[in-house]
């Protein structure tokens, strides 16, 4: 390429249902699929449980949700309010006995759900039960919701509601929701009602996954690993929680095959969160750029595989930058010198690893480089050298060294992926300015540390998953432009050159990707010139 401006991404795009972004979700096509995991069930109207609308109860309520510093149980109805690290109540038997059966049998037979997939979310969601009129159980419920469950709110909780909305979510085996606050406009309470009228499933066991996560913050409203507490899904049970800047939760990955975890959810809105906006427009970490590393010239010869340390090789590689942006170059390291890499991580119990945060935006870890050695220090001292900076500048055409260079930097991150990590899009994950990213894999495993990037003008959401369009058990989703997918490949260099405004994330690794062999390994690297 003659110069970074003159050569944006050229990748092709790729199906759009791979990248959405966090705004209102659009309604797609039945898929039909769910309905075989549902047994069949039948019904009556809805009403609230009277216990719960009775002075006594809805006064004992609001004077422990007022209250806001001790955790606290009903004895009659085991209504709980829990304060840490921010309020949620969880009310069982919200409806009369055998209600759920009855709503389950209505969207087994009646409801379209459409599939939801995005960096946040994998799991199958309704339209809005305002939208449903051939749902007559489910508008029922909604009409509770309206009629009966607001005001009742209002007294416990003191704030003014205006409106409702609410929709249905299904979550078969490997489906989440990943860490967000639920924080938007006038979202003022989030709500979630359990539906698991099956024999023996009424109440989840923690190995079938599906809990209501909530996790604490620190002091610049970041989530904070480990999860605080898990809630499991529970039939006819009714929860709530008021909306925040710091009401961080997630859905957990459903690990059973037996039961789709079903819920109705959705908001209670009223006055727009002005209080909460200072707050919530905190940026991501970003990465942290350095100079090359003087003093140490690794010999290429030792390392490369000798195929692209050759002039035409060389050539061939920059041509194919220069047309599509990105190239992955097989077998990059001599074979020994990956296995030696390969088995040390594998086994090298000195080395140490940390887990990257905050919640809502990283889950995996890093190695700390100090307490690399052998191999793996110097794989990591070849990715900062200047042998490698003239090495990529033949590879690319940027001006990354020799006598023109200004100031190139880099930033070398070694990851260790396992189940349950992810990263997710947000403004600590958008290029800056034109960078060229180096992927490299080792013990690579089929589905696990899977990257996408998307296209500038698909804007990511500001400060992450602050403005989604999330609930406690739902996310929406839209198109964006997916340029390119990479898939992990043992000794696989891969070279991608973004433009400003270019952004990524990597793909939820599900319990359900089988990592027999352990974690993934990634070399990540970032250089500018």
């Amino acid at each position: 390429m003659d110069t970074a401006e003159s050569t944006p991404f050229k990748l092709k795009r790729k199906d759009k249902d791979e990248g959405k972004d966090h705004t209102e979700p659009k309604q797609e096509k039945n898929s039909g699929e769910p309905q075989k995991k549902l047994s069949r069930l039948s019904g009556t109207e809805l009403e609230l449980n009277s216990t719960y609308q009775s002075t006594e109860l809805t006064e004992w309520l609001h004077e422990k949700w007022s209250g806001k510093n001790a955790d606290a149980t009903e004895d009659t109805t085991g209504a709980q309010i829990y304060a840490e690290p921010f309020q949620i109540c969880l009310l069982p038997g919200m409806l009369a006995p055998g209600s759920s059966k009855t709503l389950v049998d209505e969207m087994i037979k009646k409801v379209q759900w459409s599939r939801k997939q995005m960096d946040l979310y994998e799991f199958y969601q309704s339209t809005d039960l305002s939208n449903m009129p051939e749902c007559r159980l489910l508008t029922n419920f909604l009409q509770v919701l309206r009629k009966q469950v607001r005001p009742w709110l209002e007294k416990v909780t003191n704030l003014k509601l205006d409106y409702v909305s609410a929709s249905c979510s299904m979550y078969t085996c490997g489906d989440y929701l990943l860490v967000h606050d639920d924080l938007l406009k006038d979202r003022q309470v989030a709500f979630i009602y359990y539906l698991s009228p099956w024999e023996g499933a009424e109440e989840w066991s923690e190995e079938q996954g599906g809990s209501l996560e909530i996790f604490s913050s620190d002091g610049q409203c970041y989530p904070q690993f480990p999860v605080h507490r898990k809630i499991p899904p529970k039939d006819n049970q009714f929860a709530f929680f008021k909306v925040g800047s710091r009401s961080f939760h997630q859905v957990g990955e459903v690990t059973t095959f037996d039961f789709p975890r079903l819920t109705i959810n959705g908001w209670f809105h009223g006055e727009t969160n002005e209080a909460f906006v200072a707050e919530s427009l905190r940026d991501f970490p970003r990465l942290s750029y350095g100079d090359p590393v003087n003093g140490h010239r690794p010999s290429l010869n030792l390392l490369l595989n000798d195929v692209y340390l050759k002039t035409a090789t060389r050539r061939s590689i920059q041509k194919r930058i220069e047309e599509n942006s990105e190239i992955c170059l097989y077998e990059f390291f001599k074979r020994e010198k990956f296995e030696q890499a390969r088995t040390q991580l594998l086994t090298d119990s000195k080395l140490a690893w940390r887990r990257q945060g905050p919640a809502n935006a990283h889950n995996y870890e890093i190695l700390d480089l100090s307490t690399a050695s052998g191999m793996i220090q110097e794989l990591l001292r070849l990715f900062r050298s200047h042998p490698m900076f003239d090495l990529l500048r033949d590879f690319t055409d940027l001006d990354l060294a020799g006598p023109e260079a200004v100031s190139p930097s880099c930033c070398v991150e070694l990851q260790r992926w396992s189940h349950g990590n992810y990263t997710v899009l947000g403004d600590g994950l958008v290029s800056e300015e034109n960078t060229l990213d180096l992927v490299y894999y080792l013990n690579a495993a089929e589905g696990a540390a899977v990257i996408t990037y998307l296209s500038p003008e698909a804007e990511p959401p500001t400060n992450g998953m602050n403005t989604a369009s999330t609930s406690s058990d739902q996310e929406s989703d839209d198109s964006d432009s997916v340029l390119l997918t990479i898939t992990p490949v043992d000794n696989a260099l891969n070279i991608v050159y973004r433009c400003e405004g270019t952004t990524k994330f990597t793909k939820y690794v599900s319990r359900n990707t089988p990592l027999d062999k352990g974690p993934v390994f990634v070399m990540s690297c970032s250089y500018k010139e």
